[in-house]
């Protein structure tokens, strides 16, 4: 079960951009889709620089690094948030390699865009494989989970999800008489992203 928790937590990624560092971010959200081998077009990192702005002025340092006049860096424990918040699903195990081979100093934008593109080289999970890592989830085999259980789950792992990306993830899905979800319905969400997510893909 706890592989499988990883395996939900990396997923729910798919689901589109969380708030970054804990505030609303004032851009809609939106999902960089790039197949493997595609370079990012002018266009969607016109959408990503806002990101990483934003990002990288409320963390630590930022300050300090506008007043000596450097530009903005995104430290190596924000990457992943960048880079669920454009699109991209990651696993614990992920992350953790992902930061062992940044610099402690953190990235600019223009490295940020080479590692996003090197992660666009594995594919996202599908619905299927999902919808088996939920399942494992449900000790009853029903299919069915409990919305404040996945919540949980969701919240604690990895990096973590803030509490209303996940009840944005859920909202609207239906729920049988005890307020369960199938885990069917949640792995569609997943992938497809809930309503009003973005799309901004390479022509």
């Amino acid at each position: 079960i706890l592989c499988s928790r990883s395996q939900v937590q990396g997923a729910a990624a798919v689901a589109g951009p969380p708030r970054l560092c804990g505030h609303r971010f004032a851009e809609a959200a939106m999902e960089v889709k790039l197949n493997p081998g595609q370079q990012l077009s002018k266009d969607q990192k016109e959408v990503m620089v806002k990101g990483f702005e934003y990002i990288a002025s409320h963390c630590e340092g930022a300050r300090a690094r506008k007043r000596a006049g450097l530009p903005l860096v995104l430290l190596p424990h924000d990457v992943p948030r960048l880079m669920r918040a454009c699109g991209r699903a990651m696993l614990p195990e992920d992350i953790e390699e992902l930061k062992r081979d940044l610099p402690a100093e953190g990235i600019d934008f223009k490295e940020f865009c080479v590692l996003f593109e090197r992660q666009c080289q594995t594919p996202q999970a599908t619905e299927a494989k999902i919808c088996q890592a939920l399942n494992a989830l449900d000790i009853t085999g029903q299919g069915l989970i409990d919305p404040k259980f996945l919540k949980e789950v969701l919240r604690s792992h990895g990096e973590g999800m803030y509490p209303t990306d996940i009840d944005a993830i859920l909202h609207g899905l239906p729920r049988d008489r005890l307020g369960k979800i199938t885990s069917r319905a949640i792995a569609r969400r997943l992938v497809r992203g809930p309503d009003g997510v973005q799309y901004l893909s390479q022509a």
